[in-house]
């Protein structure tokens, strides 16, 4: 799904055609390239006196300079870590704090061609240090610790394609591999901002931008996306005798359609209505009795009303949005509690749009900040989490206008 909004986000962006007919890709000498993020989020949840904090970490910087026109010197600079935090009942005090910490430094050389959509081979040294520790107390006099520290030094091919949508921002799409023969894991999609660009001199009276008529008073916006899954795992133990076969599946289905109206001056008012369902069946075989399965299903529902604020007239330029939300979480099967649980979200963020013609809208939200909270009445359970994002490589959300 992510590689068909990335080739589809490339198709619209060289077919729309630009407003700008002097933004081609800025790689003269002397030119700065950004790129990265940074996304802080934490999980919390309580039962009864079991208590579970999660914190998530990831800092991501790639910075480099046009030493000559094409060749781009750099380094790319990435912290992440996790924490878990859990405390099993208040009587004995016992807890459980496993922390994981990776950073990875890779200095890289690329080199560049083309003209309006350019693409770049390229390549560095990837430098790793991991650190690993899990401490545990049964109580206040039993202590365990375990730290496990690693590291590791690869060499790093990279490759991709970059298209500027205006003289300071461009579009990216990459891929690397750091082993021998190459293997690529994936496509990446992210935004670049250009520093230091010479701007083409103007040769007579330039013409006022031009009000894209998407943002007309009256029209209605269509969007949304949905995500199909399935995984199988199975694993097999026992002797030539005795044989025990365990298989977990879990498939997952999920549909987010949105439908937004432009109710005058680049204002969207909208609602979107998330669809979730997940099946996870377990099933147990031994050779010397019947198979045991178990099914447990899960389903959700909700609703979010969503305003955006667009603070450009012409096809490129930046927005403001935020959006509430409330839903409900069905879990039923064999081998478990029916329970219902209900749940309240709110976000606020920023981004930049992008208008490729009078019928489709390109959206990438850079800056967010969001709390998600959920409770189940059956067993007294709650969760909360809140994560904060300010990245230039989002997620690309497409709509169409009519």
């Amino acid at each position: 799904m992510k590689q068909m909004l990335i080739r589809f986000g490339l198709w619209l962006l060289m077919g729309g055609g630009l407003a700008y007919p002097q933004a081609v890709a800025q790689t003269q000498r002397g030119v700065g390239w950004w790129s990265g993020g940074g996304n802080w989020r934490t999980d919390a949840s309580h039962q009864f006196q079991n208590k579970t904090n999660q914190t998530t970490l990831n800092l991501s910087i790639a910075q480099g300079t046009f030493i000559r026109d094409n060749l781009l010197l750099g380094a790319d600079l990435r912290l992440s870590r996790f924490r878990d935090l859990s405390q099993q009942g208040t009587v004995l005090g016992a807890t459980a704090d496993s922390r994981q910490t990776t950073f990875t430094a890779t200095p890289f050389v690329r080199r560049y061609w083309g003209t309006a959509l350019r693409g770049y081979v390229g390549g560095g040294l990837a430098l790793t240090y991991g650190r690993d520790r899990l401490l545990t107390a049964i109580t206040q006099s039993t202590v365990s610790e375990r730290d496990v520290s690693r590291w590791r030094v690869a060499p790093e091919f990279q490759a991709g394609l970059f298209y500027s949508v205006s003289p300071r921002w461009g579009l990216e799409v990459s891929t690397r591999s750091d082993v021998l023969p190459l293997a690529f894991t994936g496509l990446n999609l992210g935004l670049v901002l250009l520093t230091d660009v010479a701007r083409p001199r103007k040769t007579g009276a330039g013409a006022a931008p031009v009000t894209s008529t998407v943002f007309s008073r009256g029209r209605w916006v269509l969007g949304g996306g949905f995500e199909v899954g399935n995984r199988q795992q199975q694993l097999t133990s026992g002797t030539d005798k005795l044989t025990a076969v365990q298989r977990q599946g879990t498939r997952q289905f999920s549909l987010a359609p949105a439908v937004g109206y432009m109710a005058g001056r680049r204002w969207q008012v909208g609602v979107a209505i998330p669809y979730r369902y997940q099946t996870l069946t377990n099933e147990f075989t031994r050779t010397t009795a019947a198979a045991q399965i178990g099914t447990v299903e899960t389903s959700s529902i909700g609703v979010e009303p969503f305003a955006k604020k667009y603070l450009f007239a012409g096809p490129f330029g930046p927005f403001l949005s935020a959006r509430g939300g409330w839903r409900v979480e069905n879990v039923s099967g064999e081998g478990t509690a029916p329970s219902r649980s209900t749940g309240y979200s709110w976000r606020v963020g920023g981004g930049l749009a992008y208008v490729p013609g009078n019928h489709f809208l390109v959206e990438a939200e850079l800056v967010c900040v969001g709390t998600d909270w959920l409770a189940t009445d059956r067993n007294d359970r709650t969760q909360n989490s809140t994560e904060m994002s300010l990245t230039l490589r989002p997620a690309l959300l497409l709509a169409y206008v009519f």
